[in-house]
């Protein structure tokens, strides 16, 4: 057997067992060649560290619009910044992300990003270009990604007179609120890693008023119209009932603003962030770390709403996605990860990366 193949093998159980994960989970059909757990994550190091150039690869092959997908750039020695960009045939930007480092296999780093996926782009193929600044140099990759249709649900919802007013009068303040919102949500601190795991339903709720993705047609009180599309999840709830965190994290915004009423922003990972609208009460304060479950607030009806609820929404790079998704998957799931770098290693390992027919 090559050296390179011998080492890809004991990879792979290295990583099996940094992830307390069976052989057989992890589909790879091979038997324990290192005993000591310690000597094999040693190799796994070396492994690494003897790789050829990195390469960017999506985790999910193919996400469904208003979905969030990662991106792995693995190996990654150097790297020490990277930002990723969804790019249309023609070459616009339809989002972008910054990257982050997760750490599946003991001190060996891996960049990550998460990129969301807007909810009207069309199905099709696109392209993932990324930006890696490595050792002084500014380095590009790219992979494609196919996105997957999906339809999204209509409603019509009446406004009175004082909310037609408050949704449509020019307003100096209400905009100005607007703009420091989309700068914190499309921010990206690489120190942000607070939550990795799943989110948790924030309300105990009667009934879901308002879907991810709800195509909205606003009828105002003189008969105009305007259309809008809905970037959370509304939970009818009686005022009063505590709202809690979805999932760990820095509080980046607490306070009463003119459309969400009083809010809450939660960021838990690089550029990802979950916010909670229409609170009746605050219970956190903007700097303040919370756990997942902790209370943050309680149901309400203030801002422009047409009873008490709970409107959850989830950022990813500034980009609004399904919350949904996450309650089912973690944040950042290191199996996948792992897989992902077990497919790159043996692409690596086929195309006879590296040989030495000594081993």
């Amino acid at each position: 057997m090559s050296r390179i193949s011998w080492q890809v093998t004991g990879l792979v159980v290295a990583v099996a067992a940094a992830a307390a994960l069976t052989l057989s989970a992890l589909s790879l059909g091979i038997t324990d060649r290192i005993e000591d757990r310690d000597e094999s994550l040693d190799t796994a190091a070396a492994v690494l560290a003897e790789l050829p150039e990195p390469r960017l690869v999506a985790v999910e092959s193919g996400v469904r619009r208003g979905h969030s997908t990662t991106l792995v750039l693995h190996p990654a020695p150097g790297v020490r910044a990277l930002s990723v960009a969804l790019e249309d045939d023609d070459g616009e930007t339809l989002s972008r992300a910054g990257g982050f480092q997760v750490f599946p296999l003991r001190d060996v780093p891996v960049w990550a990003a998460k990129l969301g996926i807007p909810d009207d782009l069309e199905a099709g193929e696109y392209t993932v270009r990324a930006i890696a600044l490595r050792d002084e140099e500014a380095v590009e990759f790219s992979t494609s990604l196919e996105v997957q249709d999906y339809e999204f649900h209509s409603m019509e919802i009446a406004l009175s007179p004082a909310m037609t007013s408050l949704r449509r009068d020019p307003d100096p303040e209400r905009v100005e609120q607007a703009r420091e919102l989309r700068a914190l949500l499309a921010s990206h601190r690489q120190e942000g890693l607070y939550y990795k795991g799943k989110l948790e339903i924030p309300v105990e709720y009667r009934r879901r008023s308002a879907g991810y993705g709800d195509r909205r047609v606003y009828r105002y009180h003189d008969g105009d119209t305007a259309t809008a599309v809905h970037a959370g999840i509304d939970m009818a709830a009686p005022t009063g009932k505590p709202v809690k965190a979805a999932g760990g994290g820095r509080v980046s915004l607490s306070e009463d603003r003119l459309i969400s009423g009083n809010s809450v922003v939660i960021e838990h990972l690089p550029g990802v962030y979950s916010i909670y609208y229409h609170l009746d009460e605050l219970a956190v304060s903007e700097g303040d770390i919370v756990r997942r479950g902790e209370q943050i607030g309680t149901v309400g009806a203030t801002g422009l709403v047409t009873g008490p609820h709970l409107h959850w929404e989830l950022r990813v790079g500034g980009v609004a996605v399904d919350p949904d998704q996450f309650v089912e998957e973690p944040l950042v799931d290191k199996v996948s990860i792992f897989s992902t770098i077990m497919d790159i290693l043996r692409a690596q390992d086929e195309s006879g990366v590296e040989h030495d027919e000594r081993g």
